[in-house]
């Protein structure tokens, strides 16, 4: 459907859709009470005007409604008729009257009809001066008359329009006694019943049709609303705003996954907060650390240069000091380079099935020897049990080293034991490697996976390691589909729980 209508002189197509819902929703409300209603009043005229212009049409049933009144009704009715047929300007035709004189017939009554001095029907063996004399027998020479008795029944009526002449007589009993006023009074009754049941339906109708009608537009409109609202929320950047709607139905959902999408929008602003506060860290880690062995570089070049170092034990003093310095500075650069590849997922990994029990076994029994030399007792708990993980052994083994460099680097003592424990859980395997050195501050615990974070705030001990081991850790055993944590070791000391997927018997 489309509606024309003019714009800035020209013409434009206004479809359907481009009317607001909240008109459409109003118009079709409209039409679903107009239509009803207009129905119903056609249908409330029609029946009033069978009930005023067709009082004979429906005699059989009006006699089963009322059978004490016997035949008399269906009498009276038809008579009744025939008189107001008789009454119009325009002579009445044969059809007009047969329903009313095959009634009377029935039951028991003959009749003759002239229009204008000619004779219009005529009972079946009827005899047209039998007729006459019997009518003028009980009602005399009145020209508009009805005789009722026990016995016997006369009718004779002329109309004074158009030369009508109705006579009828028979020998039907008289049951209840004919009074005219009384079938009028019944037609004004089931006119003024009629007349109520249709301004009720109607008044109902038009209640009804309000009602659905705010219904329907609470339950469209409203949440649309809250839609329109929440998208408003979101384009001027407040993604905090929820978007609830209880109902069910289509519109609901639509809402629920609008909602949904504004909270994908929200953790994807909230990471990209994350990377960017990252990212700042990263620098202000990579200047830090890079500025302090540069200075130092600096310091002793120019002790050499200007001959501060003037004996060959000073000079070869100052010498070891820019080359461990630099190596620091190189491994720093390597371990840089390594987080970003594996942030990029530019490093390569070569999963394979490997017995982790097995594994561990070989790994201690190779590096205890030279970590206890180092002051780290380093020994492995757990059973095997022939748990099968999937790990590229390389980058696996990287993240093990890194652990057993930060005990390294962090115990308080000649002699610190580490323990390797495996306990497996169902569907995964835990790895915690538990040290019983220094410890971290529970504060630090969530943040030791962070690039170039150390619980040493001062960040003045470069020595004691970049800050990216634990990040690389991390990054390497999420792209094994695991997951790592660290926590306080009781007693002192950090445990870093490793949890891995076990692969099962079949499993490809």
């Amino acid at each position: 459907m489309h509606l024309i209508h003019k714009i800035n002189g020209g013409t434009a197509v206004l479809k359907i859709r481009d009317i607001s819902l909240r008109k459409r929703i109003l118009f079709t409300n409209f039409l679903m009470v107009c239509i009803p209603v207009v129905l119903l009043t056609l249908l409330g005229t029609a029946i009033f005007a069978g009930l005023r212009f067709t009082g004979t049409a429906r005699q059989s049933e009006l006699a089963l409604l009322w059978p004490e009144k016997g035949s008399s009704m269906s009498v009276s009715y038809a008579v009744s008729s025939l008189r107001a047929k008789a009454e119009k300007k325009r002579p009445p035709k044969l059809a007009d009257i047969l329903e009313e004189c095959l009634i009377l017939e029935k039951h028991g009554i003959q009749t003759a009809i002239w229009v204008q001095d000619r004779l219009l029907y005529l009972s079946d063996g009827a005899n047209e001066k039998a007729v006459q004399a019997a009518v003028r027998k009980k009602c005399g020479a009145s020209p508009s008359a009805m005789a009722w008795d026990e016995n016997t029944f006369a009718f004779t009526y002329t109309s004074g329009h158009n030369g009508t002449v109705i006579l009828a007589a028979g020998t039907t009993p008289f049951t209840v006694p004919y009074d005219a006023a009384a079938d009028h009074t019944l037609k004004d009754t089931l006119e003024f019943i009629l007349f109520f049941i249709l301004a009720v339906s109607i008044l109902l109708i038009i209640w009804l049709g309000v009602y659905l009608s705010r219904l329907l537009s609470r339950q469209i409109l409203g949440p649309l609303a809250d839609l329109r609202k929440a998208s408003a929320e979101i384009r001027s950047g407040n993604l905090d705003y929820p978007l609830t709607v209880p109902a069910q139905d289509e519109l609901g959902q639509t809402c629920r996954d609008f909602d949904a999408m504004r909270r994908e929008l929200q953790n994807a602003r909230k990471k990209q907060e994350k990377y960017e506060q990252n990212r700042k860290e990263l620098i202000a880690g990579i200047s830090h650390d890079l500025a302090t062995p540069l200075t130092l570089l600096k310091g002793y070049a120019s002790g050499i240069r200007e001959g501060i170092a003037h004996t060959p034990e000073k000079q070869r003093h100052y010498i070891d000091r820019i080359y461990n310095t630099a190596c620091s500075m190189e491994k720093l650069v390597e371990s840089l380079f390594l987080f970003s590849k594996l942030d990029l997922g530019r490093i390569p990994f070569t999963p394979e099935l490997v017995p982790i029990y097995r594994y561990f076994e070989d790994f201690v029994q190779e590096t205890a020897p030279s970590l206890l030399e180092q002051g780290l007792a380093l020994t492995l708990l757990g059973q095997d049990r022939g748990t099968v993980v999937r790990i590229d052994r390389d980058q696996f083994r990287r993240v093990i080293e890194n652990l057993l460099i930060n005990s390294l680097k962090y115990k308080n003592s000649s002699r610190t034991a580490v323990e390797i424990i495996l306990r497996e859980h169902g569907d995964t395997i835990t790895i915690s490697c538990v040290d019983h050195g220094a410890g971290t501050p529970s504060k630090s615990l969530s943040k030791l996976f962070d690039s170039f974070y150390r619980a040493d705030t001062a960040r003045t001990d470069t020595a004691k390691g970049s800050g990216l081991g634990l990040a690389i850790a991390k990054q390497i055993i999420e792209t094994l589909g695991g997951t790592i944590e660290a926590a306080a070791t009781p007693g002192g000391g950090l445990t870093i729980h490793m949890t891995l997927p076990v692969i099962k018997e079949g499993t490809p």
